[in-house]
């Protein structure tokens, strides 16, 4: 994935840090290889492990956004989208 523009980019976030299944980050890096991803992972998981250079994460353990979101994962996730600029 190489988004294609920051509208496409917020679209491209929206799906993994919905999706993460129980506890995770969603994150846009950078790859050993140079190029720019988005990807999902488990805990606390992260394209660093990997040698990637981090560039946005989204925090999507329930612990992050339960007491002002409670279970409304994707209201959270497009308010962290909202804050995100580049």
């Amino acid at each position: 994935q190489t988004c294609g523009g920051y509208d496409r980019w917020k679209e491209e976030m929206t799906q993994p840090a919905r999706g993460v299944f129980g506890s995770g980050w969603a994150w846009f890096a950078r790859g050993k290889d140079g190029k720019l991803f988005i990807k999902p992972y488990p805990n606390q998981d992260s394209p660093a492990m990997e040698g990637g250079t981090l560039i946005y994460g989204i925090d999507v353990w329930e612990l992050a956004y339960y007491l002002k979101y409670r279970n409304l994962r994707a209201d959270y996730v497009q308010a962290c989208l909202g804050i995100a600029s580049f």
